[in-house]
């Protein structure tokens, strides 16, 4: 099963960024639960940077040090704000069908 990660917060050096306005209180439960029918998903980045094969990225969204160089497959911000999980899912297909598979 494929690993991602979904990359929506990140450390800037000193505090954190994310696309939600409160990063720290923000609960990923639910889309946590939705892809993890689909694929093995992470919501920490920071956790579980080394053990993961694609990042899952909004877009726009702020510079981030990707230290294993992983794919990124890039997602509109807004769907994210929307809670959009069906829309998302067709991004991460989408790439999956149009990229090879990593070994």
């Amino acid at each position: 099963m494929k690993k991602i990660c979904f990359v929506l917060t990140v450390s800037t050096g000193i505090n954190y960024g994310s696309i939600f306005s409160a990063p720290i209180i923000r609960n990923h439960d639910d889309l946590k639960e939705y892809f993890s029918k689909y694929y093995d998903v992470s919501i920490n980045y920071f956790k579980d940077k080394n053990s993961i094969d694609y990042l899952v990225v909004p877009k726009p969204f702020m510079a981030f040090d990707n230290e294993n160089n992983l794919p990124i497959i890039e997602v509109p911000a807004i769907l994210f704000m929307e809670k959009d999980f069906e829309k998302i899912k067709t991004y991460i297909d989408n790439y999956f069908s149009d990229h090879p598979q990593r070994t």
